[in-house]
């Protein structure tokens, strides 16, 4: 049994780590950590944790023996500190994204696991929806030829809530970006996940609500980060992608769609049907332009709470995500900043 303590207990952790973890085999949370109390009394309740494993300091748990292995879910300037801290124990870990606030802080994560490795994942959780796997083994088995561009949106409304308050998400020290780090990183991730590295971009940032009240006084505070962020970006094998990643789409709330066209074929999926895909491979769809959908085979289902249990049993596990790819996807993130300042194109 994998005993695992969380650090930093809020609206991911009880949403989808903890449901994750409960449903996965071989893994139990032990202990936790908030610098909140009403939070950690909350989920150390929920989970019937005894107090002596309830923790408000993240170095307590790290050094508690009865923790085999951490999970970091805590604001983004908090990722690679942690992660530091855990590393010198030796035990495996699990960090949220974004890696970091900038690539520099990400690179010296990557740089001091390669120096003294300790297993390690990140929470690119759409990397286990299994529309995205079947996707990849489609592309890999050539059914879409090469591929030509893909188009994807990421859309929510979360921006333009009412009443919604200043928070570590609109300060650039604690979130480094915006919408682009919350959930672009995800689009990120998984076109280099389906159709290869990044090699240039060229973005457009915006901030669309410039000031937010802060909570428990009559003041108004800046938001630094960007509300959306749409991006071109090429490809190593040839192919041209177009992004565009919101929280200022009113009326929805969590939509993320991809199509992706080859010189053969076409796959689309839209993760609020994350079993489907629709595709035109083949004769028959390809000469009459039409699309079907088909469910995803059972074999494609994969969960990243056992995933992370998985990795920590020291058994092999598929598209496991690394340290290594949020260090990638942090310089990725960087560059669009850059190019969106700079209004042009930048390679990577």
């Amino acid at each position: 049994m994998v005993r695992i303590g969380i650090i930093g207990v809020g609206g991911i952790v009880q949403g989808v780590h903890i449901p994750g973890i409960q449903k996965a085999k071989g893994g139990k949370i032990v202990a936790i950590c908030d610098t909140n109390p009403e939070t950690l009394k909350k989920v150390g309740d929920l989970l019937d944790i005894p107090e002596k494993y309830r923790f408000e300091n993240h170095l307590d748990l790290i050094a508690c023996e009865e923790v085999d292995a951490v999970e970091i879910c805590t604001p983004n300037h908090l990722h690679v500190p942690m992660s530091l801290d855990v590393m010198k124990t030796g035990k495996p870990f699990q960090v949220e994204k974004p890696l970091s606030i900038n690539k520099e802080i990400a690179a010296s994560l990557g740089e001091a696991l390669k120096e003294n490795f300790v297993p390690n994942m990140m929470c690119f959780s759409y990397r286990y929806c299994s529309a995205v796997r079947y996707a990849k083994d489609i592309i890999q088995q050539g059914l879409l030829g090469d591929v030509i561009h893909i188009n994807v949106e990421y859309l929510k409304d979360s921006a333009l809530w009412k009443g919604r308050g200043m928070e570590w998400r609109f300060e650039k020290k604690c979130a480094g970006t915006g919408v682009l780090g919350d959930l672009g990183v995800h689009l990120i991730d998984m076109a280099q996940f389906l159709v290869g590295k990044m090699t240039r971009v060229c973005s457009k940032a915006v901030i669309v609500v410039k000031e937010r009240p802060i909570p428990g006084t009559d003041k108004m505070g800046k938001v630094e980060t960007d509300d959306f962020c749409n991006f071109l970006a090429d490809f190593e094998g040839g192919a041209a992608g177009v992004f565009s990643v919101t929280r200022c789409a009113i009326g929805q709330g969590n939509t993320i769609k991809y199509a992706i066209y080859g010189t053969k074929g076409m796959i689309a999926f839209d993760l609020n049907k994350p079993d489907e895909l629709s595709v035109c491979i083949g004769d028959v769809d390809v000469d009459t332009r039409g699309q079907h959908t088909v469910k995803v085979p059972k074999k494609y289902q994969v969960s990243q709470e056992q995933t992370f249990i998985d990795m920590v049993q020291g058994k092999e596990c598929q598209y496991l995500p690394t340290v290594e790819d949020g260090v990638q996807c942090q310089r990725i993130l960087d560059t669009l900043l850059e190019s969106s300042e700079k209004r042009c194109w930048m390679d990577l």
